[in-house]
């Protein structure tokens, strides 16, 4: 597109690229294009960081992927802290999923998953009193675990 076209890639053109990337596990050609959006002018959005995130994330990057959500000039959303949490989860990295399920639960606290997260964080790292404190702390909220559903007719 660059090199046979005078026309300049947008936000969404960006955003596709950078989920192709995320899917096909292309970290370093996504991380390229994120930064690249700059010479085009375009500002990333909240969406252009959720997929990095998501990039990082899936591929064990996950210090690079907290960085990332610490740094970026939005609060995280829910898609943001579910692929931190679940990506910690996949990669073992249970002290860094506590630390992401904290910061999560201070900023959606109405939010059953993130209570959960964190219990299943803190059992995952035998750290048994303390999920039990998280659970407690769910019920002393008023959060109830609500019940799966399905979209599915």
């Amino acid at each position: 597109m660059e090199e046979s076209s005078d026309v300049e890639p947008t936000g969404p053109t960006f955003l596709a690229l950078l989920s192709a990337c995320t899917h096909a596990g292309l970290v370093e050609q996504g991380k390229t294009l994120f930064l690249k959006m700059q010479q085009y002018n375009v500002k990333p959005s909240l969406k252009h960081y959720s997929c990095l995130v998501d990039l990082l994330s899936r591929s064990g990057n996950l210090e690079e992927a907290e960085a990332t959500v610490m740094s970026m000039p939005f609060s995280p959303d829910g898609a943001i802290w579910g692929t931190m949490l679940s990506s910690c989860m996949t990669h073992e990295e249970y002290e860094m999923g506590i630390r992401m399920a904290e910061l999560a639960v201070g900023s959606d606290p109405g939010n059953d998953g993130y209570y959960i997260m964190l219990a299943n964080m803190y059992s995952a790292a035998g750290k048994w009193e303390e999920a039990e404190r998280a659970r407690e702390r769910m019920k002393e909220s008023g959060v109830g675990k609500k019940a799966g559903h399905s979209v599915v007719y």
